[in-house]
């Protein structure tokens, strides 16, 4: 969890991990980075998992033809490691758009997972009441739009309108005082708080609209996450053909007939 001490520039770059933005409200600019989001577009894109066994998986999503990623958020801190790693199912043959759908769909539902999973024992301990803290949730919407907008940071701080070190101090200590831990937020719109600060006197504070553009997919349409969390190792390999109902909900192919398996 970003606290106080994350708003002063690192030496000898002058990177700021913690801001205020007047448009974005707080971010944490290392949960902002691109990577997570890029790796996700990246086998979707692909169609294919980082892992070989999924690659074989013979599925499909309501009868069409689909794959299976792997993706989940993790960290860890004093020996423990918190992992929301699930199984994910996604329709072959998408659009671009229908892509960033999907995946800015998969990117939030993944991150809900890991905020749920760092407010329960014993993760709690790594997090230190972190879960669903002010800045989690729209710093990663705006890491996932970097990702598929090839935004840059520079460029993303003054979308966001970021304000002043001195500014970022003063939001700080007169509305946070206590850190982030007792302003929870358990959506993707931003908790503004009062700022001296304003690009222009006639802009208003609100997201910006280059990172509402994407629109995310509802679950079932083209894609799936498994109620099982993950597939049945025959499935995956590919040795059990199967196919994956829009709750998530696994049938085994036999012949020309469909058996509903138990999830796991």
């Amino acid at each position: 969890m970003t606290d106080r001490a994350d708003i002063e520039p690192t030496q000898p770059r002058g990177w700021r991990r913690l801001s205020y933005t007047y448009h974005c409200g707080w971010v944490d600019w290392g949960h902002a980075l691109p990577d997570g989001a890029l790796g996700l577009l990246s086998k979707l894109k692909s169609q294919k998992a980082d892992n070989d066994l999924l690659n074989s998986a013979d599925v499909t999503l309501n009868g069409k033809p689909a794959f299976v990623i792997g993706y989940g958020q993790e960290m860890g801190a004093l020996g423990i490691r918190v992992s929301a790693r699930r199984h994910w199912v996604v329709q072959k043959g998408l659009s671009q758009a229908q892509l960033e759908s999907v995946g800015l769909a998969i990117y939030l539902s993944a991150s809900f997972d890991f905020e749920n999973l760092q407010g329960t024992f014993p993760f709690s301990l790594v997090a230190g009441g972190s879960s669903f803290s002010t800045e989690d949730l729209v710093s990663n919407v705006i890491g996932f739009y970097s990702a598929a907008r090839a935004i840059s940071q520079d460029r993303m701080r003054t979308l966001c309108g970021e304000v002043s070190v001195d500014e970022s101090y003063r939001i700080w200590d007169e509305h946070t005082p206590n850190g982030f831990s007792e302003h929870k937020n358990r959506t993707t719109t931003p908790v503004l708080f009062p700022t001296q600060y304003a690009p222009s006197e006639s802009e208003a504070p609100v997201f910006p609209a280059a990172l509402s553009s994407i629109k995310a997919a509802r679950q079932g349409e083209n894609w799936a996450r498994l109620k099982s969390r993950f597939l049945d190792p025959g499935v995956a390999s590919g040795r059990i053909p199967a196919d994956i109902l829009s709750d998530g909900s696994v049938r085994i192919r036999r012949g020309n007939a469909r058996h509903e398996r138990p999830t796991q």
